[in-house]
């Protein structure tokens, strides 16, 4: 008789015994496997039951219950990937267990086409898995940048000149608000992390914690995640290179000679502009396309101002617009890019 070990013992909270070299009982509330862990044994049931759990965020969730003549962990057999749901006994249970060994040796039996159809038929089921399991990572991809961006300004805080947000607590919050796992939001940070909008490090005492490289970026992404859930664009997303260009010289130029009419409200005469794009070195006058783009977008706005002079009364033309808007319209173009990227695990 040979017995499992103590590690494993503890591992699924319950001892299992092997009545023969392949062939193993288990007591009812005792876990075959749990999801996540790296095992590459199959299982048929001989007698007894056993449900199938999913984690899914903070809910667990049961797919299946299967009893005698079922077979269970045959995909991480086959493809070595690590187990995608729990299995728990809730009846007393005896199951035969088909191990790599024994698995490969019985392989050698059959055709190559019926070994190469079981293969192919595995890999699409775990396509489809991980493609149910990137959905979910795709549409959560908002929800953590909110949580991650109001604990930042909250609970963040400062050691050697950088903000740090401890990523155990980051997860609580996220697990009991979106209801995500941590699989699911290591994911989310990954993805942050391969946009270049997050770093995650280790303290001195092992603890692991966030840094945001831009929060002003990452507000932009959370944004741009949701208008493309819903299916729209955000403010000036379509705008052309050259509307993009007129954008940073209208900037520029009410910064050197600009009015403030109200609270983040400015105003710039055209002549000035013309002036900046001189300085510039971009022609002397106003790109008309490109204005028409700014002003279709209506992220600035054009009206008439009288100038009177000693002779007689001028007409000129005005711009007006909110400089914080333009700003973000500027940064929106220069990440888009990387926002557009496409991140597959």
């Amino acid at each position: 008789m040979k017995n499992v070990s103590q590690k494993s013992k503890d591992k699924v909270g319950s001892g299992r015994n092997i009545t023969k070299i392949n062939e193993r009982i288990y007591k009812r509330g005792s876990l075959m496997f749990i999801e996540g862990e790296s095992s590459t044994e199959m299982f048929i049931i001989r007698s007894g039951k056993i449900r199938i759990l999913k984690q899914e965020g903070d809910k667990t969730v049961e797919l299946a219950v299967l009893g005698s003549g079922s077979v269970l962990g045959e995909l991480s057999l086959l493809d070595h990937q690590p187990r995608s749901a729990t299995a728990q006994v809730v009846e007393d249970l005896k199951a035969t267990v088909i191990d790599e060994k024994l698995f490969n040796h019985t392989m050698k039996t059959v055709p190559n086409w019926l070994s190469n159809i079981v293969r192919v038929v595995v890999k699409r089921l775990r396509d489809t898995m991980k493609k149910t399991s990137d959905s979910i990572v795709q549409k959560s991809v908002a929800g953590v940048i909110k949580i991650l961006l109001l604990l930042y300004k909250s609970e963040a805080r400062e050691y050697d000149g950088e903000k740090r947000l401890f990523v155990a607590r980051v997860k609580d919050v996220i697990s009991s608000t979106i209801g995500i796992g941590d699989v699911e939001t290591e994911n989310v940070f990954l993805h942050l992390i391969l946009k270049d909008m997050l770093l995650i490090r280790k303290d001195d005492a092992g603890r692991e914690y966030i840094i945001i490289s831009d929060t002003d970026v990452l507000q932009l992404y959370m944004n741009y995640q949701r208008a493309s859930q819903r299916g729209i664009k955000m403010l000036g997303e379509d705008l052309p290179e050259p509307a993009v260009d007129l954008i940073q010289v209208v900037i520029d130029a009410g910064e050197k000679g600009g009015k403030e009419v109200k609270p983040g409200i400015r105003r710039i005469g055209v002549p000035q502009i013309e002036i900046e794009l001189q300085r510039k070195g971009k022609g002397q006058h106003i790109d008309l396309d490109a204005l028409d783009a700014l002003l279709d977008a209506k992220v600035v706005f054009k009206e008439q101002d009288t100038v009177k002079t000693s002779h007689q009364t001028h007409k000129r033309a005005i711009i007006l617009y909110n400089e914080k808007t333009l700003k973000k319209l500027v940064t929106l173009h220069i990440w888009l890019p990387k926002f557009k990227e496409e991140i597959k695990f």
